[in-house]
């Protein structure tokens, strides 16, 4: 069966699952009392690496298209909240303030030195300038070779990881465009490779045996995590963290292969994005009211919960209420409608693009 088909079919819910995760790790990463869960980031990328490979399976129209209209609108939506906020508001916000010159490059994903920090106004949106970059790199590897598009794009990227490895650069998009965090799309793809090739094994239905230790290799995996970051920091995200996150995913999307999980994470799972980009303000807001992370105590540990729960809530509230009906409205205006106009419209099978 075609692996892409395959994904349609069964939607892939241990994906959406390892995408809640993701995003919750770095919500707990933001909460004072733990600092701990920024290698959610590396399991998204892996992901993001995975699915673009997935979803041009058999064709790549319209891909920078879709990519634009998923990731943009709620991102550009979630700046200019955040300029407007530093305009009339600044006290709500730590180091951001209303300069236009960022607000642009924020737009445009160019990155920039904000502070201590190379991140744009929404200052999650760091790893949407990696993702719009590899983005860009996958199409020029699609226009070359369809056939060969994963080949492509994972040379050049590696060539740039390679090259900031041996080389200092001083220009500001030299340096954060060649580093080793690119590595981690081209271990998505990877993942991508091996999934094409058990789709025979998956559709069978692996045996408990071969399906249990799948689950537990991903979650011994998945469960190091968090105590990785010593060995991040002396080998790189790559080799630290993305690793890791390679094991995590190709042992639970294996191991967990025709299952249906709980909705609930799955949905989570679907409202990552908005998770992702807006909870840091959520938590944010918590703490003014309840001053409940100022200082360690029981109240603490016992409202932190509380307060994921409460960035899940506006995440799933943004995600049904925004990011999808936009997300519907702009694939129809600026897809279906030139579908249309080259012949008849086939509907797509729903899928994690």
């Amino acid at each position: 069966m075609n692996p892409a088909r395959q994904a349609a079919d069964d939607k892939l819910d241990s994906v959406q699952m390892l995408r809640a995760i993701a995003a919750l790790a770095v919500v707990f990463f933001h909460i004072p009392l733990f600092r701990n869960g920024d290698w959610g980031v590396d399991i998204f990328f892996v992901i993001s690496g995975f699915i673009m490979a997935l979803v041009t399976a058999q064709s790549g129209s319209y891909f920078f298209s879709k990519r634009l209209i998923r990731v943009v609108p709620l991102y550009w939506l979630g700046t200019l909240g955040v300029f407007g906020v530093a305009l009339v508001l600044p006290s709500l916000l730590d180091n951001t303030t209303a300069d236009v010159t960022g607000l642009v490059k924020s737009l445009l994903f160019i990155p920039y030195q904000k502070g201590e920090h190379v991140q744009p106004l929404l200052y999650l949106g760091w790893t949407l300038n990696f993702e719009m970059f590899f983005y860009a790199v996958f199409a020029l590897s699609m226009a070359i070779s369809h056939r060969y598009r994963l080949l492509i794009c994972s040379l050049v990227l590696l060539t740039l990881v390679g090259l900031g490895h041996l080389v200092t650069f001083e220009a500001l998009l030299a340096r954060f465009y060649t580093q080793q965090i690119l590595a981690e799309f081209v271990l998505g793809m990877g993942c991508y490779a091996v999934y094409a090739r058990t789709a025979a094994w998956r559709s069978a239905g692996p045996s408990h045996g071969a399906r249990t230790a799948l689950i537990v290799v991903g979650l011994v995996a998945l469960a190091y995590m968090p105590f990785g970051g010593e060995l991040t920091a002396s080998l790189g995200r790559a080799l630290g963290w993305g690793l890791p996150a390679t094991v995590v995913f190709l042992a639970l999307v294996h191991g967990l292969a025709g299952l249906r999980l709980p909705a609930l994470l799955v949905l989570i799972g679907d409202a990552s994005y908005s998770l992702y980009l807006f909870h840091p303000y959520v938590l944010k807001v918590f703490n003014k009211v309840f001053h409940v992370f100022d200082t360690p105590g029981v109240l603490a540990y016992v409202m932190t919960p509380v307060s994921i729960a409460l960035c899940c809530l506006v995440a799933i509230g943004i995600y049904r209420l925004v990011e999808l009906p936009v997300t519907r409205w702009l694939r129809v205006v600026f897809i279906d409608r030139r579908k249309r106009a080259k012949g008849p419209l086939v509907m797509p099978a729903a899928s994690s693009e």
